[in-house]
């Protein structure tokens, strides 16, 4: 168990360095990396946050998987969006951790570089907060 916790943590974080870089937010692969393993933060975010942030949809904020993610242009990877949700929800629903989101914040403002499903599920399980790694720059 232990070890697959680990996993998706580096998955997630190499996915998160992955969209920083696309992003332009860092110059490289090493800027990124540093700033995600020194100069991040944990903290409970508001959901309420996610309806000012630049490039998440906050139209994604619904009461189901389906209405977050409509037919025929609202799922950008298909059905894999629907069970990503669902899988967050069901961990959700059984007291799990989820994964923390990463986001950077720059000039008072959030830019999500991970996490959008995650976000969609906790608001579906009507939860207040969200666990997110923050990188002030």
């Amino acid at each position: 168990m232990f070890i697959s916790i680990v996993m998706d943590y580096i998955s997630v974080v190499q996915d998160s360095i992955d969209t920083s870089i696309s992003m332009k937010i860092f110059k490289n692969r090493e800027d990124a990396s540093v700033a995600h393993i020194f100069k991040s933060k944990m903290v409970k975010i508001p959901l309420s946050t996610f309806k000012d942030v630049d490039n998440f949809d906050p139209n994604r904020l619904q009461k189901t998987a389906v209405t977050a993610y409509p037919l025929p242009n609202g799922r950008p990877r298909g059905d894999a969006d629907i069970s990503s949700v669902k899988f967050y929800q069901k961990q959700i629903q059984q007291k799990r951790d989820i994964t923390p989101i990463w986001i950077v914040q720059k000039n008072k403002k959030y830019i999500l570089l991970d996490g959008a499903h995650r976000i969609v599920a906790t608001y579906i399980e009507d939860k207040q907060y969200i666990n997110a790694y923050v990188i002030v720059i």
